[in-house]
């Protein structure tokens, strides 16, 4: 889920082993708000998931 431009309320998590979650850097990069990554990781948490966030 990289570049993260926008929250992902229909998130289905079903067969993925890992997420990634990442959002832009430079002068001209998108906003990536800390809500939108938090709910990625809290439903990846309660599926059991991994949860990687780069940036």
């Amino acid at each position: 889920m990289q570049p993260l431009l926008g929250p992902v309320p229909d998130l289905d998590l079903a067969g993925l082993d890992w997420v990634y979650v990442g959002g832009e850097s430079g002068p001209r990069s998108r906003r990536t708000a800390a809500s939108w990554v938090r709910d990625v990781r809290d439903r990846c948490v309660a599926a059991g998931i991994p949860f990687l966030f780069k940036q």
